[in-house]
This record gives C-alpha cells, sequence and structure tokens, in this order.
C-alpha cells in the first residue's frame, strides 16, 4: 500500500513540474501572437487605407486640385486628382498666356474657371502603408480658359482662349508621418509635356487691325516638383 501510495505522489508531483513548465511558455507565445495579431504591417504608426491631399502651392499657377489616395495592400496605391483652374499668376515665366500679343492698353484679359485632374499609381518600397519612399507613374491634365476684349475706336470682338496641358512624368517622392495621421508628401518627377494653346493674336497686314485666336502645339520634355500635405483614416 505504502508503494502505491508513494507512486501517486510521485506521478502527481510530476505533471504539477511539467504543467508549471508548460503553462508561462504557452502563455507568452499567445502574447506574442496576439500582439502581432493587432500591429498594422511592418511597424506601420497608421494602418489606414485612405488619404485626402492638396499642395500648398499650387495657387501660384492657378491649379486647385483636391487629391485622393487608396491603399491596396501596404505597399500599392493609387492617387486621384480633380479641381479647377483659374488665372496662373507665374504665367510670365512659362510659355504659355505671354502678354507679348497685346497691343499696349487696347485689350483687357479675364480669367475663367477651367479644370484639372490627375491619375498616379504608386508603388511603396518600404511596404509601409503611406510612409516612406515610392515611385509613381503620374498623368496630370489641365485647362485654362480666358478671354480677351477690350475697345480701339470700336469694340473689339472677344477672343476665346485656352492653354491645355497634359504631362506624363516618373516620379519619386517620400512621405514622412507628421503625428495624428498628418502627412507630407514631397517629390520630384522627369517626363514629358504637349501643351495646346489657343491664344490672342493681332494681324496689321492689311492696314486694318484684326484680332484673332492663333493655334499652337507643343510637345517638349519637362520636370516637376511638388509638396502635399495630407491626413490619412
Amino acid at each position: 500500500m505504502k508503494k502505491l501510495i508513494i507512486l501517486f505522489i510521485f506521478f502527481i508531483s510530476l505533471g504539477f513540474q511539467c504543467f508549471s513548465q508548460t503553462v508561462p511558455s504557452t502563455g507568452n507565445s499567445g502574447q506574442i501572437r496576439v500582439y502581432d495579431a493587432y500591429q498594422p504591417p511592418n511597424g506601420s504608426s497608421l494602418g489606414t487605407k485612405n488619404k485626402i491631399s492638396i499642395n500648398p502651392f499650387s495657387f501660384l499657377i492657378g491649379d486647385y486640385p483636391l487629391y485622393y489616395e487608396r491603399m491596396f495592400g501596404s505597399a500599392f496605391s493609387l492617387e486621384l486628382g480633380a479641381g479647377v483652374t483659374h488665372e496662373n499668376f507665374l504665367r510670365k515665366f512659362t510659355d504659355f498666356q505671354s502678354s507679348a500679343n497685346y497691343p499696349g492698353d487696347v485689350v483687357t484679359r479675364t480669367y475663367q474657371l477651367g479644370s484639372t485632374y490627375s491619375i498616379s499609381p504608386k508603388i511603396y518600397l518600404d511596404d509601409d502603408c503611406f510612409e516612406g519612399t515610392y515611385i509613381a507613374l503620374y498623368y496630370r491634365h489641365r485647362l485654362y480658359n480666358s478671354k480677351v476684349s477690350g475697345y480701339e475706336g470700336n469694340p473689339i470682338n472677344p477672343v476665346d482662349e485656352y492653354a491645355r496641358i497634359n504631362s506624363f512624368t516618373f516620379n519619386m517622392g517620400y512621405v514622412l508621418n507628421l503625428g495624428k495621421n498628418f502627412m507630407l508628401d514631397y517629390y520630384v518627377g522627369l517626363g514629358i509635356r504637349t501643351t495646346t494653346l489657343s491664344q490672342f493674336a493681332t494681324d496689321y497686314s492689311f492696314g486694318n487691325t484684326v484680332y484673332y485666336a492663333e493655334y499652337s502645339k507643343q510637345t517638349l520634355p519637362t520636370g516637376v516638383m511638388g509638396l502635399k500635405l495630407g491626413y490619412a483614416f
């Protein structure tokens, strides 16, 4: 009988030791699995899939788009932009809307609303949602509208103008997390741009001044540099 009691106590103590050794190990591994399950990919502090952005300096060229970006996974996204255009304040430093064709102070140009839109697929090289370095293909369309009118002895028939700019660039950028889901995105790129113009012009060849819209089209290499402020959600 004593031998049975001793064996019984031995197996209970052995089982207790095994239980005490395995329970903490199992519990720790469970904690690690639960912890990892709630972390965004690769340590991202966001884990969000949507972002809206604006370019605070685009008003200098009369371009007012709002950008929306959607993540697919943790490395690929698609950004769409849409908005309106108006007066290009830097027009004297560009190849369109020059005042060279103005005959003195005879005519006046008034600016009207146009349209702008863009599309840009992106790949984030750090595989970290909206943060870090990315490369992108970027297509942008801008349409500027204006009207030229005036008075030279008699009222001048208004001449409608437009500048249609289509650009396609390869961009590289970096997105910095500013905290509280606010993001700073700065980028540079190279590509090509096609500018189509219908611009006010004059003709003095027959003794009378004729005002008309002169058409032109030109494709040239171009560079792009920009900065966006965004909010991820």
